[in-house]
């Protein structure tokens, strides 16, 4: 007889208390993806790189019209709570001190993979998509070249756009301002 085998998976709610009582260790990085905690990659030095490098070229978008984020959660469901490298963010009075961002507020998503690549494609960018986030952008530094997902549907994003050295590419929520490819790749 065959048993099935069945996983427990976890909400928002008990993820954050699993925090507050110590589960984790401070230093530990680990993130909620449908139910299940996930252990996040070490960052390396490229990694960090581009994400400085995003965080500057953001950073020159006016402070009325969005809230910058790094490395911080959004939740996106009840059972999923992600911390992507940067998001931008809809202003808001509190800079966000009473919750976590949700999606609706989410103007701009952005991931930055070298070893995770793979995950970041077939798992997180599906649940953006699904949660109904507008624009992704997924920096797959392994092969030098920016994942533009964009017209999410429940089964994924209908539009994904390769951009490579030499070409700019601008946010939907901020159409005039454009980054560089080969800047933030460095």
């Amino acid at each position: 007889m065959s048993v099935q085998i069945q996983r427990r998976l976890f909400t928002v709610q008990e993820y954050h208390l699993m925090s507050e009582a110590g589960i984790f260790s401070n230093n530990e990085r680990v993130e909620l993806i449908a139910g299940e905690i996930i252990q996040m990659a070490a960052i390396g030095t490229r990694h960090a790189s581009c994400v400085n490098r995003l965080a500057r070229r953001f950073s020159l978008i006016p402070e009325d019209l969005v809230t910058f984020a790094i490395q911080n959660p959004i939740q996106l469901t009840r059972r999923t709570e992600p911390q992507p490298n940067v998001v931008l963010l809809q202003p808001r009075a509190d800079y966000y001190a009473t919750a976590h961002p949700i999606p609706s507020e989410v103007l701009l998503l952005v991931e930055v993979s070298d070893s995770t690549v793979d995950f970041d494609r077939d798992v997180k960018v599906p649940n953006y998509a699904r949660s109904g986030i507008q624009e992704v952008w997924l920096w797959a530094l392994e092969v030098n070249c920016l994942e533009v997902y964009r017209n999410p549907t429940a089964n994924g994003y209908t539009s994904m756009q390769k951009f490579e050295r030499g070409e700019m590419v601008s946010p939907l929520a901020f159409g005039e301002f454009e980054v560089s490819v080969d800047f933030v790749l460095g």
